[in-house]
């Protein structure tokens, strides 16, 4: 698995076409650079995966002991919103309209591309300030707990 890591600020056009980072592109595998799967994150982003950490994600999807509707509904969200873009020369890829809408990126001119170990997150720098602010207090709890030398 790659060590994808670092947070860039990336313009993107009306269309909802943006270049992601050459440093994270770098960090796929090599034979891995030319797509990338979108989908739907946790949270008001779009995560980003290159294929075999896709593929890892899909799995640790069904690993998970769930009702059969809500298998179908988890399914549906990830699974079914999900879409492969393909990077142009420069590295730009085209977000599709319904996971703007989930991100919150309609108007955007610029957003943050943040690599997360296997995966990357686009999000509404705004958002993400919210969620940054909120996310402060679990820091410190997690910290509180753990021995970092």
């Amino acid at each position: 698995m790659s060590d994808l890591f670092g947070k860039y600020t990336v313009s993107m056009d009306s269309t909802g076409r943006l270049a992601i980072p050459t440093k994270h592109r770098n960090l796929f595998p090599e034979d891995e650079r030319d797509t990338i799967t979108l989908t739907r994150g946790s949270g008001s982003f779009i995560s980003g995966y290159y294929t075999s950490s896709w593929k890892e994600f899909k799995k640790k999807l069904k690993s998970v002991k769930l009702s059969y509707n809500n298998r179908l509904r988890i399914t549906r969200e990830f699974i079914g919103r999900s879409s492969v873009a393909t990077f142009d020369k420069l590295g730009r890829i085209t977000l599709p309209a319904d996971l703007i809408e989930h991100a919150e990126l309609e108007g955007c001119t610029e957003v943050f591309v943040i690599g997360c170990e296997d995966s990357i997150e686009i999000w509404n720098p705004a958002l993400h300030k919210a969620d940054h602010d909120d996310t402060e207090e679990i820091v410190q709890t997690v910290l509180d707990e753990i021995s970092i030398d």
